[in-house]
This record gives structure tokens, C-alpha cells and sequence, in this order.
């Protein structure tokens, strides 16, 4: 997806957001949005990506202030009201149903996680509320029968062919590309869901950028303890290969599914439907996320704060 003029609004207060995580003296703050701000002449224009735009203010701000995790204590604090909000009678309730209505339930549950964004511009206040509400609410646009059918499918295919193994297929084999901290903790249940079906490997950043979840955040919303968890190797925002880690690619390449979390991964992952080739790999991807501005909602054509379970197909050339 490609930067629309109304994205630099968003840049600039991520810009300003940072800074004030950084310090609280006004003269410096002058001096490293300045900074900031001329260099996002570097890369702004109709090309960009703006998940890709994003890291490049991200790592300049890293690297003026000396600080590697600006949003240290944002993240520490989200996972907290994650954990207190995600109740034990939120938990029954997604767990409630069919299994078509329990995957909705989960999906619905991990965008409340997106919507909530507990990062630098979320708010703690009637987190309980606004989680019931996505929760209750419809998927705007939903695609969750055609992911439990990808699901099924595959799960049916690995318990046949008992009169020659050697033609069995494996079971099915999920990555799960991860948003941002807080958010991760609604993740959990989806992912403990979808294990119903494929063996699932969690992925988060390499290094600290953003509100962006990390190891330490997977550890902390207990991911490890049901699941394989990688990084991503890199401190990109959303996903880019070329400087994913060989890990993360092979996990990305071996996936028989990709899930997607956020508008970063979205912003990002896009860009790769457009580059197929005779020599390009595929597979279904599908994008879970909160249509939280203009640009998303636009491109996607539903209005902003839309629930979005969209399937798409994803190529890569490596």
C-alpha cells in the first residue's frame, strides 16, 4: 500500500508522540523533531510505503536520542492492562459456540486488542467496554468461513491416505505475524484456536521499534509456554524480507497460511501482492486489523474503525 498525502499527519505525530516519551525538556524536543522532520524528506513521496516510511523516522529517532526502546515503558504498561482487562468471563464468552463462531469470536477479540492500541496513541479508559463492543459488534469485512475452510481442509487432508503414509500431507503449518504489545495478549487466545487445526509459529520484531511487540512481550503474554516463537530479526515496521531474518523466511515460506495483525503488516505485506512472477511462491494470507484511518478505510472501502478479516494472496521471491 502506498502513502496518501494525509499519512504525513499521522508521521508527524508519531514524530511528536516519540519525542515526549524521550524527553521532557522543551529545547531539546525542538531539536529532535527538526531533526526528525528533515529527514523524512529522505524517503516521503507518492512511492512510499508508510509502515516503511515509518521505520525510517523510528530508527533516526533511535539513534539522536541514544535511546533504543523509546517506548519502553508504554509497552510494559500496555501488556499490564492487557492482562488485567482480558478477564476470565471475556475468555468464556470467545469461547462460546461453533467453531466458525468461536474463530469469529477470537478474531473479533484480537482487533480489540488493534483497536484498543494501547501504544502512544490508546487510551486504558473503559478498556473492558470497548472490548465487549468489538466483540459484539460484526466483521466488516469477514472472510473467517473461507479461513475455516482453509483450516479444515487441510486438516482433513492430514488425516487421510491411511493405506500409503508416505502420500499423508503434514499438518498444517500457520505463521502468525504479530502487531504490537498489549495487543499480543488478545492475540493468544486466536492462536490457541487456530493450534486446533496447524501447528503455529507466533513471529514479533527483532529489536524495539515503536509500540511494536518483541520477545520480551511474547514472553510476557505467555505466548512461548503454548507455542514456537521466532523474531522477525529486524526492527521494520510491518514486514519487509529483504531484511527479515533467514528464520523468519523460512518460517514465512513453509507457512501453508500467513495471519497478518495490524496496519503495519498490512501497509507492508501488500506491496508483495504485486510482485508476481513466473519464479514467485503463494499463499493465502489473511489480514486482521482495525481500519483505525482515512487511507486504510479508503483503500479497503469501508469507513474508518471498520473490524477487517480480509483474505488476500501474498507472493515472494525467495
Amino acid at each position: 500500500m502506498k502513502i496518501k498525502p494525509s499519512c504525513s499527519i499521522c508521521i508527524s505525530r508519531q514524530i511528536v508522540d516519540a519525542i515526549n516519551e524521550i524527553t521532557d525538556d522543551d529545547e531539546k524536543k525542538f531539536e529532535l523533531i527538526k531533526s526528525t522532520m528533515q529527514k523524512i524528506t529522505d524517503v516521503y513521496g507518492a512511492d512510499a510505503v508508510p509502515a516503511w516510511m515509518g521505520t525510517h523516522v523510528h530508527r533516526h529517532i533511535k539513534e539522536i536520542s541514544n535511546s533504543q526502546d523509546p517506548y519502553e515503558k508504554l509497552k510494559r504498561n500496555a501488556n499490564i492492562y492487557a492482562k488485567q482487562y482480558l478477564t476470565k468471563t471475556i475468555i468464556d464468552e470467545v469461547n462460546e459456540g461453533d467453531e466458525l463462531k468461536r474463530l469469529q469470536n477470537k478474531a473479533k477479540l484480537a482487533i480489540a486488542g488493534n483497536v484498543i492500541d494501547f501504544g502512544p496513541y490508546g487510551t486504558k479508559d473503559n478498556i473492558e467496554h470497548k472490548v465487549e463492543q468489538t466483540i459484539e459488534g460484526i466483521l466488516d469485512i469477514d472472510y473467517s468461513k473461507e479461513l475455516l475452510a482453509d483450516l479444515k481442509q487441510s486438516d482433513e487432508n492430514s488425516k487421510t491416505g491411511t493405506e500409503n503414509k508416505s502420500k499423508r500431507k503434514e499438518k498444517l503449518k500457520i505463521i502468525y505475524i504479530c502487531d504490537n504489545a498489549g495487543e499480543i495478549v488478545f492475540d493468544r487466545p486466536l492462536v490457541e484456536e487456530l493450534m486446533n487445526y496447524a501447528n503455529v509459529t507466533v513471529a514479533v520484531k527483532g529489536k524495539p521499534i515503536l509500540n511494536d511487540a518483541t520477545m520480551e512481550d511474547a514472553i510476557e503474554a505467555g505466548i512461548p509456554d503454548i507455542t514456537k516463537v521466532i523474531t522477525s530479526g529486524t526492527d521494520v515496521i510491518g514486514t519487509r524480507f529483504e531484511e527479515s531474518s533467514e528464520e523468519f523466511r523460512n518460517e514465512f515460506k513453509n507457512a501453508d497460511i500467513v495471519i497478518s495483525k495490524g496496519m503495519g503488516n498490512y501497509e507492508s505485506l501488500t506491496e508483495y501482492e504485486l510482485l508476481k512472477n513466473e519464479n514467485s511462491g503463494s499463499k493465502p494470507i489473511y489480514y486482521i486489523f482495525k481500519a483505525k484511518c482515512e487511507p486504510i478505510a479508503e483503500y479497503n472501502n469501508v469507513n474508518v474503525g471498520a473490524n477487517v478479516l480480509l483474505k488476500s494472496t501474498i507472493f515472494y521471491n525467495f
